[in-house]
């Protein structure tokens, strides 16, 4: 078994903002891995860690693949809780050893990638200027979600209120179900006081209102927030079962 390793840059054809900074560009690490028992296949996956949400987002990154794609070739085989801290390079060594496994571009032999069924998902709408985000918002409706998801918590809060306002106002709940996701992007002072004023836009749920490991003020958000908490970056680098369960058992989110 062998793998490669080539580094792309993906530009964004519009920048994808968030309340942690501004993406322009996407580096991923693409993977190729052949195997004596399968010479006419080759296997493909990709590594697509993202700067200051994923936890395995390396200085180093392409050095620590390249060590653990070589304990793969000499052990022939993965060994999860070692790769536990890298979640984005277990992801692309998996997908392509299954792919190599397979054969063609299947990963899994499921319904879903045979093209059989469908897999509901939301429209995201990144941040961006009020403008921006209007006219995204608009081209997810008209492209036939029934679920929106924006991104908030960077722009100012009253356009933000705004914008939900607009989208309210022209759709009911039983037509569009509406998402949002902070990112972490409020202050633990002011969160409660937000997520009161956008429970009243029938909003299914709120990710991640305030930065995460402050499982204390997270809790209390948790019990007293009229709008639903699900977790997002609270979860990241939480690998260890026990740790899991302390968290859940401490924070107590609706999702």
């Amino acid at each position: 078994m062998r793998f490669a390793i080539k580094e792309r840059i993906f530009h964004f054809r519009q920048p994808a903002g968030t309340s942690r900074g501004v993406y322009r560009v996407r580096r991923s690490w693409m993977l190729s891995v052949t195997d004596e028992h399968y010479p006419e296949r080759v296997g493909m996956g990709e590594c697509a860690p993202l700067p200051d949400l994923s936890c395995d987002a390396l200085p180093d990154y392409e050095r620590v693949l390249r060590s653990l794609c070589e304990i793969v070739e000499q052990r022939g085989e993965v060994n999860v809780d070692l790769f536990r801290p890298y979640p984005s390079m277990l992801f692309g060594i998996e997908t392509a050893l299954r792919n190599l496994h397979y054969g063609a571009d299947i990963v899994y032999d499921t319904p879903f990638t045979r093209g059989e069924t469908a897999i509901p998902i939301n429209g995201l709408v990144w941040m961006g200027s009020y403008d921006e985000m209007l006219g995204r918002i608009d081209e997810k409706i008209k492209a036939g979600f029934h679920c929106v998801k924006l991104k908030i918590g960077a722009i100012d809060f009253e356009h933000e209120i705004d914008l939900i306002h607009h989208i309210r106002s022209a759709f009911s709940e039983k037509v569009i179900q509406l998402r949002v996701d902070a990112n972490g992007g409020f202050a633990p002072e002011v969160a409660l006081e937000r997520l009161e004023r956008l429970s009243k836009y029938d909003i299914h749920s709120i990710e991640q209102p305030i930065k995460q490991r402050q499982w204390k003020a997270m809790a209390e958000l948790c019990k007293s927030s009229p709008l639903p908490i699900a977790l997002d970056e609270e979860l990241i680098g939480v690998n260890i079962p026990e740790m899991k369960a302390q968290l859940l058992d401490t924070i107590c989110p609706a999702y």
